[in-house]
Protein backbone atom coordinates (compact mmCIF):
# COMPACT_ATOMS: atom_id res chain seq x y z
CA UNK A 1 0.00 0.00 0.00
CA UNK A 2 2.74 2.49 0.97
CA UNK A 3 4.44 1.82 -2.33
CA UNK A 4 1.42 3.05 -4.25
CA UNK A 5 0.88 5.83 -1.74
CA UNK A 6 4.36 7.19 -2.46
CA UNK A 7 3.71 6.92 -6.19
CA UNK A 8 0.43 8.77 -5.87
CA UNK A 9 1.38 11.63 -3.54
CA UNK A 10 3.79 14.17 -5.18
CA UNK A 11 7.27 13.70 -3.76
CA UNK A 12 7.75 17.36 -2.94
CA UNK A 13 11.04 16.62 -1.17
CA UNK A 14 12.53 14.74 -4.14
CA UNK A 15 14.77 17.61 -5.35
CA UNK A 16 15.38 21.32 -4.91
CA UNK A 17 13.06 22.23 -7.81
CA UNK A 18 9.98 20.62 -6.30
CA UNK A 19 10.96 21.99 -2.89
CA UNK A 20 11.18 25.53 -4.31
CA UNK A 21 7.80 25.16 -6.01
CA UNK A 22 6.23 23.88 -2.80
CA UNK A 23 7.56 26.85 -0.84
CA UNK A 24 6.31 29.36 -3.44
CA UNK A 25 2.85 27.78 -3.68
CA UNK A 26 2.47 27.41 0.09
CA UNK A 27 3.68 30.90 0.96
CA UNK A 28 1.50 32.53 -1.71
CA UNK A 29 -1.56 30.53 -0.66
CA UNK A 30 -1.13 31.46 3.01
CA UNK A 31 -0.38 35.06 2.02
CA UNK A 32 -3.54 35.32 -0.08
CA UNK A 33 -5.60 33.92 2.78
CA UNK A 34 -4.15 36.35 5.34
CA UNK A 35 -4.34 39.39 3.05
CA UNK A 36 -7.85 38.41 1.98
CA UNK A 37 -8.92 38.37 5.64
CA UNK A 38 -7.34 41.82 6.10
CA UNK A 39 -9.23 43.20 3.12
CA UNK A 40 -12.55 41.75 4.23
CA UNK A 41 -12.15 43.06 7.78
CA UNK A 42 -10.95 46.55 6.80
CA UNK A 43 -13.47 49.26 5.86
CA UNK A 44 -10.80 51.26 4.02
CA UNK A 45 -9.62 50.70 0.46
CA UNK A 46 -6.07 49.33 0.48
CA UNK A 47 -4.60 49.48 -3.04
CA UNK A 48 -1.31 47.72 -2.36
CA UNK A 49 -2.86 44.99 -0.20
CA UNK A 50 -5.48 44.40 -2.90
CA UNK A 51 -2.81 44.26 -5.59
CA UNK A 52 -0.77 41.71 -3.62
CA UNK A 53 -3.85 39.58 -2.97
CA UNK A 54 -5.41 39.64 -6.44
CA UNK A 55 -2.46 40.22 -8.75
CA UNK A 56 0.82 39.10 -7.21
CA UNK A 57 -0.44 36.20 -5.07
CA UNK A 58 -2.17 34.20 -7.84
CA UNK A 59 0.79 34.66 -10.18
CA UNK A 60 3.25 33.36 -7.58
CA UNK A 61 0.92 30.46 -6.70
CA UNK A 62 0.57 29.38 -10.35
CA UNK A 63 4.31 29.74 -10.84
CA UNK A 64 4.95 27.57 -7.77
CA UNK A 65 2.62 24.83 -9.05
CA UNK A 66 4.34 24.95 -12.45
CA UNK A 67 7.75 24.62 -10.74
CA UNK A 68 6.49 21.57 -8.81
CA UNK A 69 5.34 19.91 -12.03
CA UNK A 70 8.65 20.73 -13.70
CA UNK A 71 10.54 19.24 -10.73
CA UNK A 72 8.52 16.02 -10.80
CA UNK A 73 9.10 15.64 -14.52
CA UNK A 74 12.81 16.26 -14.06
CA UNK A 75 12.91 13.70 -11.24
CA UNK A 76 11.12 11.15 -13.39
CA UNK A 77 13.57 11.72 -16.24
CA UNK A 78 16.54 11.49 -13.87
CA UNK A 79 15.36 8.18 -12.35
CA UNK A 80 14.71 6.74 -15.78
CA UNK A 81 18.18 7.72 -16.91
CA UNK A 82 19.93 6.38 -13.79
CA UNK A 83 17.84 3.31 -12.96
CA UNK A 84 16.50 2.38 -16.37
CA UNK A 85 12.82 1.94 -17.34
CA UNK A 86 10.38 1.95 -14.40
CA UNK A 87 6.80 1.02 -14.02
CA UNK A 88 4.23 3.50 -15.27
CA UNK A 89 3.29 5.21 -11.98
CA UNK A 90 0.08 6.70 -13.38
CA UNK A 91 -1.31 3.36 -14.49
CA UNK A 92 -0.24 1.67 -11.27
CA UNK A 93 -1.84 4.45 -9.24
CA UNK A 94 -5.18 3.98 -10.93
CA UNK A 95 -5.01 0.23 -10.33
CA UNK A 96 -4.20 0.73 -6.67
CA UNK A 97 -6.90 3.39 -6.31
CA UNK A 98 -9.62 1.01 -7.51
CA UNK A 99 -8.26 -1.82 -5.43
CA UNK A 100 -7.85 -0.09 -2.05
CA UNK A 101 -10.49 1.99 -0.24
CA UNK A 102 -8.00 4.26 1.50
CA UNK A 103 -6.20 4.95 -1.77
CA UNK A 104 -9.54 5.86 -3.35
CA UNK A 105 -10.04 8.39 -0.55
CA UNK A 106 -6.59 9.84 -1.19
CA UNK A 107 -7.36 10.04 -4.91
CA UNK A 108 -10.58 11.85 -4.13
CA UNK A 109 -8.69 14.28 -1.90
CA UNK A 110 -6.22 15.07 -4.68
CA UNK A 111 -9.09 15.57 -7.12
CA UNK A 112 -10.85 17.86 -4.64
CA UNK A 113 -7.64 19.85 -4.09
CA UNK A 114 -7.22 20.23 -7.86
CA UNK A 115 -10.77 21.51 -8.28
CA UNK A 116 -10.28 23.82 -5.29
CA UNK A 117 -7.12 25.28 -6.85
CA UNK A 118 -8.96 25.86 -10.12
CA UNK A 119 -11.77 27.63 -8.27
CA UNK A 120 -9.30 29.78 -6.31
CA UNK A 121 -7.44 30.79 -9.46
CA UNK A 122 -10.70 31.52 -11.30
CA UNK A 123 -12.11 33.63 -8.49
CA UNK A 124 -8.89 35.57 -7.89
CA UNK A 125 -8.43 36.11 -11.63
CA UNK A 126 -11.96 37.45 -11.97
CA UNK A 127 -11.48 39.67 -8.92
CA UNK A 128 -8.14 40.85 -10.33
CA UNK A 129 -9.72 41.87 -13.63
CA UNK A 130 -12.46 43.72 -11.73
CA UNK A 131 -9.88 45.41 -9.49
CA UNK A 132 -7.89 46.61 -12.49
CA UNK A 133 -11.04 48.40 -13.67
CA UNK A 134 -11.43 50.43 -10.47
CA UNK A 135 -10.32 54.06 -10.01
CA UNK A 136 -8.29 52.94 -6.98
CA UNK A 137 -6.12 50.74 -9.20
CA UNK A 138 -5.66 53.50 -11.78
CA UNK A 139 -5.00 56.31 -9.34
CA UNK A 140 -3.53 54.85 -6.16
CA UNK A 141 -1.40 51.88 -7.15
CA UNK A 142 0.92 54.06 -9.26
CA UNK A 143 0.41 56.97 -6.90
CA UNK A 144 3.57 58.93 -7.63
CA UNK A 145 2.75 59.04 -11.36
CA UNK A 146 -1.03 59.33 -11.45
CA UNK A 147 -1.56 61.40 -8.30
CA UNK A 148 -2.45 64.66 -10.14
CA UNK A 149 -4.95 62.93 -12.41
CA UNK A 150 -6.50 61.06 -9.50
CA UNK A 151 -6.73 64.17 -7.32
CA UNK A 152 -8.53 66.17 -10.00
CA UNK A 153 -10.72 63.18 -10.89
CA UNK A 154 -12.06 62.99 -7.32
CA UNK A 155 -13.18 66.65 -7.51
CA UNK A 156 -14.64 66.44 -11.00
CA UNK A 157 -18.23 65.97 -12.22
CA UNK A 158 -17.20 62.44 -13.25
CA UNK A 159 -15.90 61.43 -9.83
CA UNK A 160 -18.41 58.57 -9.64
CA UNK A 161 -17.64 57.29 -13.12
CA UNK A 162 -14.95 54.61 -13.31
CA UNK A 163 -11.82 55.53 -15.26
CA UNK A 164 -12.27 52.62 -17.65
CA UNK A 165 -15.74 53.84 -18.63
CA UNK A 166 -14.19 56.79 -20.47
CA UNK A 167 -10.68 55.56 -21.23
CA UNK A 168 -11.65 52.09 -22.48
CA UNK A 169 -15.41 51.79 -22.90
CA UNK A 170 -17.44 48.64 -23.60
CA UNK A 171 -16.20 45.63 -25.51
CA UNK A 172 -13.34 43.16 -25.16
CA UNK A 173 -11.05 44.39 -27.95
CA UNK A 174 -10.31 47.77 -26.36
CA UNK A 175 -9.99 46.17 -22.92
CA UNK A 176 -7.32 43.76 -24.21
CA UNK A 177 -5.58 46.60 -26.05
CA UNK A 178 -5.48 48.71 -22.90
CA UNK A 179 -4.06 45.88 -20.78
CA UNK A 180 -1.32 45.24 -23.33
CA UNK A 181 -0.50 48.94 -23.41
CA UNK A 182 -0.57 48.89 -19.60
CA UNK A 183 2.42 46.51 -19.60
CA UNK A 184 4.44 49.20 -21.38
CA UNK A 185 3.33 51.75 -18.80
CA UNK A 186 4.26 49.45 -15.91
CA UNK A 187 7.71 48.99 -17.41
CA UNK A 188 8.06 52.75 -17.75
CA UNK A 189 7.24 53.19 -14.06
CA UNK A 190 9.63 50.44 -12.97
CA UNK A 191 12.46 51.96 -15.01
CA UNK A 192 11.48 55.55 -14.14
CA UNK A 193 11.14 56.26 -17.85
CA UNK A 194 7.86 58.13 -18.36
CA UNK A 195 6.75 61.58 -19.44
CA UNK A 196 6.55 64.39 -16.90
CA UNK A 197 3.84 65.60 -16.84
CA UNK A 198 1.52 62.97 -18.31
CA UNK A 199 1.17 64.02 -21.97
CA UNK A 200 -2.09 65.37 -23.32
CA UNK A 201 -3.97 64.58 -25.48
CA UNK A 202 -3.99 60.80 -25.18
CA UNK A 203 -2.93 59.57 -28.61
CA UNK A 204 -4.83 56.28 -28.63
CA UNK A 205 -7.98 57.48 -26.89
CA UNK A 206 -11.10 55.69 -28.05
CA UNK A 207 -13.54 57.86 -30.07
CA UNK A 208 -16.07 59.70 -27.92
CA UNK A 209 -18.99 58.14 -29.80
CA UNK A 210 -18.03 54.82 -28.18
CA UNK A 211 -17.48 56.21 -24.67
CA UNK A 212 -18.82 59.68 -23.82
CA UNK A 213 -21.96 59.23 -25.88
CA UNK A 214 -22.93 56.14 -23.92
CA UNK A 215 -24.21 58.67 -21.34
CA UNK A 216 -24.20 62.06 -23.07
CA UNK A 217 -26.36 62.90 -26.04
CA UNK A 218 -24.73 65.79 -27.92
CA UNK A 219 -27.46 65.89 -30.57
CA UNK A 220 -30.05 66.67 -27.89
CA UNK A 221 -31.31 70.24 -28.22
CA UNK A 222 -29.80 72.23 -25.37
CA UNK A 223 -30.75 75.70 -26.55
CA UNK A 224 -29.05 78.66 -24.87
CA UNK A 225 -27.37 78.57 -21.48
CA UNK A 226 -26.26 81.45 -19.26
CA UNK A 227 -22.65 81.31 -18.03
CA UNK A 228 -21.48 83.62 -15.24
CA UNK A 229 -17.81 84.42 -14.68
CA UNK A 230 -16.82 86.52 -11.65
CA UNK A 231 -13.32 87.97 -11.42
CA UNK A 232 -11.67 90.09 -8.74
CA UNK A 233 -9.46 93.16 -8.90
CA UNK A 234 -6.13 93.91 -7.22
CA UNK A 235 -7.54 96.73 -5.12
CA UNK A 236 -8.04 97.03 -1.37
CA UNK A 237 -11.60 95.66 -1.38
CA UNK A 238 -10.92 92.88 -3.90
CA UNK A 239 -13.78 94.33 -5.94
CA UNK A 240 -15.68 91.88 -8.14
CA UNK A 241 -16.50 92.21 -11.83
CA UNK A 242 -19.03 90.04 -13.60
CA UNK A 243 -19.05 88.65 -17.13
CA UNK A 244 -22.33 87.08 -18.23
CA UNK A 245 -22.55 85.12 -21.48
CA UNK A 246 -25.48 83.52 -23.26
CA UNK A 247 -23.90 80.36 -24.65
CA UNK A 248 -25.53 79.15 -27.85
CA UNK A 249 -25.06 75.45 -27.11
CA UNK A 250 -27.75 74.53 -29.61
CA UNK A 251 -27.99 71.02 -31.02
CA UNK A 252 -30.79 69.56 -33.10
CA UNK A 253 -33.81 71.82 -33.21
CA UNK A 254 -36.83 69.56 -32.56
CA UNK A 255 -39.05 71.75 -34.76
CA UNK A 256 -36.90 72.08 -37.87
CA UNK A 257 -34.54 69.12 -37.46
CA UNK A 258 -31.57 71.38 -38.25
CA UNK A 259 -28.44 71.60 -36.15
CA UNK A 260 -27.21 74.99 -35.03
CA UNK A 261 -25.21 76.68 -32.30
CA UNK A 262 -21.98 75.27 -30.88
CA UNK A 263 -23.21 71.70 -31.22
CA UNK A 264 -23.62 72.17 -34.94
CA UNK A 265 -20.26 70.43 -35.08
CA UNK A 266 -21.83 67.13 -33.92
CA UNK A 267 -24.52 66.92 -36.59
CA UNK A 268 -24.61 63.36 -38.00
CA UNK A 269 -24.68 64.87 -41.51
CA UNK A 270 -21.50 66.87 -40.89
CA UNK A 271 -17.95 65.65 -40.39
CA UNK A 272 -15.10 68.06 -39.74
CA UNK A 273 -11.52 66.98 -40.35
CA UNK A 274 -8.39 68.92 -39.45
CA UNK A 275 -4.61 68.61 -39.57
CA UNK A 276 -2.84 68.96 -36.18
CA UNK A 277 0.32 71.03 -36.52
CA UNK A 278 1.74 70.03 -33.15
CA UNK A 279 1.56 67.09 -30.75
CA UNK A 280 -0.78 68.95 -28.37
CA UNK A 281 -3.22 69.83 -31.18
CA UNK A 282 -3.04 73.48 -30.17
CA UNK A 283 -2.31 74.56 -33.74
CA UNK A 284 -4.51 73.53 -36.63
CA UNK A 285 -3.69 73.48 -40.34
CA UNK A 286 -6.07 72.35 -43.06
CA UNK A 287 -9.75 72.18 -42.08
CA UNK A 288 -12.25 70.21 -44.17
CA UNK A 289 -16.03 70.15 -43.86
CA UNK A 290 -17.90 67.13 -45.22
CA UNK A 291 -21.68 67.14 -45.59
CA UNK A 292 -23.42 63.91 -46.47
CA UNK A 293 -20.01 62.32 -47.05
CA UNK A 294 -19.02 64.89 -49.67
CA UNK A 295 -16.36 67.57 -49.22
CA UNK A 296 -18.23 70.86 -49.17
CA UNK A 297 -15.53 73.27 -47.96
CA UNK A 298 -11.81 73.32 -47.30
CA UNK A 299 -9.99 76.03 -45.35
CA UNK A 300 -6.22 76.50 -45.40
CA UNK A 301 -4.09 78.52 -42.97
CA UNK A 302 -1.61 81.13 -44.03
CA UNK A 303 1.35 79.80 -45.98
CA UNK A 304 4.72 79.40 -44.33
CA UNK A 305 3.46 77.89 -41.12
CA UNK A 306 4.49 74.62 -39.45
CA UNK A 307 3.85 71.33 -41.20
CA UNK A 308 1.33 68.72 -39.95
CA UNK A 309 2.67 66.38 -37.29
CA UNK A 310 -0.16 63.84 -37.51
CA UNK A 311 -2.51 62.50 -40.20
CA UNK A 312 -5.70 64.45 -40.78
CA UNK A 313 -8.12 63.79 -37.93
CA UNK A 314 -11.91 63.61 -37.71
CA UNK A 315 -13.06 66.15 -35.13
CA UNK A 316 -14.18 64.46 -31.92
CA UNK A 317 -15.92 65.68 -28.76
CA UNK A 318 -12.62 65.65 -26.87
CA UNK A 319 -11.05 68.11 -29.32
CA UNK A 320 -13.07 70.79 -27.53
CA UNK A 321 -14.02 69.01 -24.28
CA UNK A 322 -10.41 67.93 -23.80
CA UNK A 323 -10.44 68.31 -19.99
CA UNK A 324 -13.85 66.90 -19.00
CA UNK A 325 -12.48 65.40 -15.79
CA UNK A 326 -8.84 66.21 -15.07
CA UNK A 327 -9.30 69.98 -14.86
CA UNK A 328 -6.53 72.30 -13.69
CA UNK A 329 -6.58 76.07 -13.26
CA UNK A 330 -4.94 77.76 -16.27
CA UNK A 331 -3.16 80.42 -14.21
CA UNK A 332 -2.90 81.64 -10.60
CA UNK A 333 -5.29 84.57 -11.15
CA UNK A 334 -8.17 82.33 -12.21
CA UNK A 335 -7.34 79.91 -9.39
CA UNK A 336 -7.63 82.73 -6.84
CA UNK A 337 -10.87 83.94 -8.45
CA UNK A 338 -12.31 80.47 -8.01
CA UNK A 339 -11.21 80.38 -4.38
CA UNK A 340 -13.01 83.70 -3.74
CA UNK A 341 -16.16 82.39 -5.42
CA UNK A 342 -16.08 79.18 -3.37
CA UNK A 343 -15.41 80.96 -0.09
CA UNK A 344 -11.96 79.43 0.38
CA UNK A 345 -10.49 82.93 0.58
CA UNK A 346 -12.02 85.82 2.55
CA UNK A 347 -12.87 88.79 0.32
CA UNK A 348 -12.83 91.05 3.39
CA UNK A 349 -9.03 90.76 3.78
CA UNK A 350 -7.55 93.84 2.05
CA UNK A 351 -5.53 93.36 -1.14
CA UNK A 352 -5.81 89.58 -0.73
CA UNK A 353 -6.37 88.92 -4.43
CA UNK A 354 -3.20 90.77 -5.45
CA UNK A 355 -1.03 89.26 -2.73
CA UNK A 356 -2.38 85.72 -3.28
CA UNK A 357 -1.78 85.80 -7.02
CA UNK A 358 1.78 87.09 -6.62
CA UNK A 359 2.68 84.57 -3.90
CA UNK A 360 1.10 81.69 -5.80
CA UNK A 361 2.91 82.66 -8.99
CA UNK A 362 6.27 82.81 -7.19
CA UNK A 363 5.69 79.47 -5.44
CA UNK A 364 4.92 77.78 -8.75
CA UNK A 365 7.94 79.38 -10.45
CA UNK A 366 10.25 78.20 -7.66
CA UNK A 367 8.66 74.71 -7.50
CA UNK A 368 8.26 74.86 -3.73
CA UNK A 369 7.86 71.39 -2.22
CA UNK A 370 4.25 70.48 -1.67
CA UNK A 371 4.91 69.41 1.93
CA UNK A 372 6.21 72.85 2.91
CA UNK A 373 4.17 75.16 0.70
CA UNK A 374 1.71 76.31 3.42
CA UNK A 375 4.33 77.82 5.78
CA UNK A 376 6.28 79.13 2.78
CA UNK A 377 3.19 80.98 1.54
CA UNK A 378 2.47 82.47 4.94
CA UNK A 379 5.98 83.92 5.16
CA UNK A 380 5.94 85.16 1.57
CA UNK A 381 2.46 86.67 1.79
CA UNK A 382 3.46 88.49 4.98
CA UNK A 383 6.53 89.85 3.22
CA UNK A 384 4.43 90.98 0.23
CA UNK A 385 2.03 92.86 2.49
CA UNK A 386 4.95 94.72 4.09
CA UNK A 387 6.46 95.41 0.68
CA UNK A 388 3.36 96.42 -1.29
CA UNK A 389 0.86 97.59 1.32
CA UNK A 390 2.59 98.35 4.61
CA UNK A 391 -0.45 100.27 5.87
CA UNK A 392 -2.86 97.35 5.37
CA UNK A 393 -4.10 95.82 8.58
CA UNK A 394 -4.01 92.02 8.36
CA UNK A 395 -3.97 89.92 11.52
CA UNK A 396 -1.76 86.88 11.92
CA UNK A 397 -4.86 84.68 12.13
CA UNK A 398 -6.23 86.09 8.85
CA UNK A 399 -2.84 85.67 7.20
CA UNK A 400 -2.57 82.07 8.39
CA UNK A 401 -6.04 81.24 7.09
CA UNK A 402 -5.33 82.95 3.76
CA UNK A 403 -2.05 81.05 3.36
CA UNK A 404 -3.86 77.76 4.00
CA UNK A 405 -6.47 78.65 1.37
CA UNK A 406 -3.84 79.57 -1.23
CA UNK A 407 -1.89 76.39 -0.44
CA UNK A 408 -4.91 74.31 -1.50
CA UNK A 409 -4.72 76.01 -4.90
CA UNK A 410 -1.04 75.15 -5.14
CA UNK A 411 -1.64 71.53 -4.15
CA UNK A 412 -4.37 71.23 -6.76
CA UNK A 413 -2.26 72.50 -9.64
CA UNK A 414 1.46 72.13 -8.94
CA UNK A 415 3.36 68.83 -8.65
CA UNK A 416 7.07 69.68 -8.91
CA UNK A 417 8.26 66.05 -9.10
CA UNK A 418 6.12 65.59 -12.23
CA UNK A 419 6.89 69.03 -13.72
CA UNK A 420 3.20 69.89 -13.61
CA UNK A 421 2.22 73.50 -13.01
CA UNK A 422 -0.32 76.12 -14.05
CA UNK A 423 -1.03 76.09 -17.77
CA UNK A 424 0.58 72.70 -18.41
CA UNK A 425 -2.76 71.37 -19.67
CA UNK A 426 -4.79 73.87 -21.67
CA UNK A 427 -8.57 73.59 -21.68
CA UNK A 428 -9.90 74.04 -25.23
CA UNK A 429 -13.51 74.40 -24.11
CA UNK A 430 -13.84 78.07 -25.03
CA UNK A 431 -10.89 80.44 -25.14
CA UNK A 432 -8.73 82.27 -22.65
CA UNK A 433 -6.77 85.45 -23.08
CA UNK A 434 -7.27 87.74 -26.07
CA UNK A 435 -7.50 87.08 -29.79
CA UNK A 436 -3.70 86.72 -29.97
CA UNK A 437 -3.93 83.40 -28.13
CA UNK A 438 -4.75 81.01 -30.95
CA UNK A 439 -5.90 78.12 -28.80
CA UNK A 440 -9.28 76.75 -27.87
CA UNK A 441 -11.94 77.88 -30.36
CA UNK A 442 -9.42 80.21 -31.99
CA UNK A 443 -7.44 77.26 -33.36
CA UNK A 444 -9.88 77.21 -36.27
CA UNK A 445 -12.05 80.30 -35.71
CA UNK A 446 -9.29 82.83 -36.34
CA UNK A 447 -10.41 84.64 -39.53
CA UNK A 448 -7.23 83.31 -41.12
CA UNK A 449 -8.23 79.82 -42.28
CA UNK A 450 -9.52 80.70 -45.74
CA UNK A 451 -11.21 78.83 -48.60
CA UNK A 452 -10.42 79.40 -52.27
CA UNK A 453 -13.39 81.73 -52.59
CA UNK A 454 -11.97 83.93 -49.83
CA UNK A 455 -14.45 82.86 -47.15
CA UNK A 456 -12.82 82.36 -43.73
CA UNK A 457 -13.73 80.51 -40.56
CA UNK A 458 -15.13 83.42 -38.63
CA UNK A 459 -14.09 84.40 -35.13
CA UNK A 460 -17.18 86.53 -34.61
CA UNK A 461 -18.11 86.36 -30.92
CA UNK A 462 -21.82 86.17 -31.73
CA UNK A 463 -21.38 82.78 -33.39
CA UNK A 464 -21.14 80.99 -30.05
CA UNK A 465 -22.37 83.41 -27.41
CA UNK A 466 -24.03 86.69 -26.74
CA UNK A 467 -22.56 89.10 -24.18
CA UNK A 468 -25.04 90.01 -21.45
CA UNK A 469 -22.55 91.77 -19.15
CA UNK A 470 -18.86 92.52 -19.46
CA UNK A 471 -16.69 93.52 -16.50
CA UNK A 472 -19.66 94.96 -14.62
CA UNK A 473 -20.23 95.39 -10.92
CA UNK A 474 -22.48 92.49 -9.81
CA UNK A 475 -24.55 94.96 -7.79
CA UNK A 476 -25.49 96.95 -10.89
CA UNK A 477 -26.40 94.20 -13.37
CA UNK A 478 -29.98 93.57 -14.44
CA UNK A 479 -32.27 91.84 -11.96
CA UNK A 480 -32.66 88.62 -14.03
CA UNK A 481 -28.87 88.13 -13.84
CA UNK A 482 -28.80 88.96 -10.15
CA UNK A 483 -31.23 86.11 -9.58
CA UNK A 484 -28.66 83.69 -11.04
CA UNK A 485 -25.82 84.85 -8.79
CA UNK A 486 -24.94 82.67 -5.76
Amino acid sequence: MWKWFLLLVPRLWANWITLLGSVLASVSAVGMAVLGFVLLSSPEFRPYTTALTLLVGPVVFCFGVAVIVAGLLWERLRRRTVEGPILDPLGECFKAAFADKRIRRLTGFVAFATVFNIVVITVTSTAAVHYMDTPGFCGKLCHSVMQPEYDTYRESPHSRVACVTCHIGPGASWAVKSKIDGLRQVWGILTDDFSRPIPSPVKELRPARDTCEQCHWPAKFHGNRVALRTHYQDDETNSATLNALLLKVGGRNPETGDFHGIHWHVSPDVEIRFEPLDARREKVGRVQVYKGGTLSAEYLPKEGGPQPTEPIRAMDCVDCHNRPTHVYDPNPAIAVDRAFNEGALDKAVPFLHEVSVKALTEAAAQSVERETVAPWLKVRMGALYKELHPDASVSDVALQKAAEGVSTLYLRNVYPHLKLTFGAHFNHLGHLGDERDRRGCFRCHDDEHAAKDGKTISMDCELCHGILAMDEDPATVADPLKALLP
